[in-house]
């Protein structure tokens, strides 16, 4: 039986996570939604590049939700606007449809989740009988699930490192990449991601369900951020980025326990050559690298890859929410995370020749 889908979202992730539906042996797109006027009317398949689907897409709310679908997938831009986001999940989830979000992270951690957004979208679950599970990339699947699975070949653990070693000079979202991560800014300025408190709401889930696992309290939280810059402008996806200011981009978020890290995030991430050479930078042909580090005995460590330019990028972030989809609308109602749904995987699987 195919579950079917409304989805919401358009950007570049967005774009992936509805080619992903149309491709999902599993998925039938019923609905598309869209904030902006010029798209509506416009094909769900000619959004992604995949031609006509029958599908047009609108931003007649009520109408989508009249459809009583199984899921909606929720790609939407909730930086700055989480209120806003969740109240719309909240309206699919009292009618019954369930919603599977790459947007948001307040929820990740269902336990430790901020009443605020927690309460109104649980009472949402209840009503509806739904269920309520976000995911991603990072943080997601490759700094959670990734993790945990990494734990079951481990004895003794002193910490686990989840990292990001990214190369992010295609990178087109010129807010996010200057004032929430701090590119192109001076040095010892201080970015929304450490004054917003934003990587504590983005990270500490991941870290919390990896302390979870292990049985671990945690007592106390550690941040680091550091920059390097180079002698010369760098042209990006979002703009310049001048000579002198950061041009690289290094930080950590702690899980503290007895006085030692538990649980470490890392991120290094740039957008120009030569800058943080003594930090980690991944290897081989990939422009992301997430590894998992598990310091202890034996130390293990996993890493997987994938390319930050080109039609399947996105693809890496947008499948771990689209692939769960079929087992969030078997699941209990309610809030979930990465440990409440069974193994997930894709069954879009070229047809074998006979």
């Amino acid at each position: 039986m195919k579950r079917r889908v409304i989805h919401c979202g358009t950007g570049n992730t967005g774009k992936a996570a509805l080619k992903g539906i149309l491709h999902h042996p599993d998925l039938e797109l019923v609905g598309q939604y869209v904030w902006s006027p010029d798209k509506v009317g416009v094909d769900a398949g000619d959004i992604c590049g995949e031609g006509p689907t029958g599908i047009k897409a609108t931003d007649n709310l009520e109408a989508l939700l009249a459809l009583d679908a199984d899921c909606l997938s929720f790609f939407g831009d909730a930086i700055g606007r989480a209120d806003a986001c969740y109240a719309m999940c909240a309206k699919f989830l009292e009618r019954g449809t369930n919603v599977a979000s790459f947007s948001g992270f307040e929820l990740a951690h269902p336990p430790s989740a901020p009443a605020r957004f927690r309460d109104p979208v649980e009472a949402a679950c209840r009503k509806g009988n739904s269920s309520y599970f976000f995911s991603g990339i990072d943080p997601g699947w490759a700094t959670t699930d990734l993790a945990i699975a990494a734990l079951a070949s481990a004895d003794r653990v002193d910490c686990v490192r989840v990292l990001e070693l990214g190369w992010w000079g295609n990178y087109t979202a010129e807010y996010v990449c200057r004032e929430f991560f701090g590119f192109g800014k001076p040095p010892g300025y201080q970015p929304i991601l450490i004054t917003g408190g934003f990587m504590q709401t983005s990270w500490e889930p991941t870290l919390r369900h990896i302390a979870d696992v292990l049985g671990v309290e945690i007592d106390g939280w550690e941040t680091v951020y550091e920059t390097d810059c180079l002698d010369h402008d760098i042209e990006t996806g979002f703009g310049t980025v001048e000579a002198g200011t950061a041009v690289a981009v290094r930080f950590e978020l702690r899980a503290m326990a007895g006085g030692q890290p538990i649980a470490i995030c890392e991120h290094v991430d740039a957008v120009g050559h030569g800058a943080g050479k003594d930090w980690k930078w991944p290897y081989g042909p990939f422009g992301c690298v997430h590894r998992i580090e598990i310091e202890g005995d034996p130390m293990l460590s996993i890493e997987v890859g994938s390319p930050t330019t080109g039609p399947s990028a996105g693809l890496r972030c947008a499948m771990p929410v689209i692939n769960a989809i079929p087992a969030l609308c078997e699941a209990p109602p309610g809030i979930l995370g990465p440990l409440d749904l069974p193994r997930y995987w894709t069954r879009n699987v070229r047809p074998i020749k006979k």
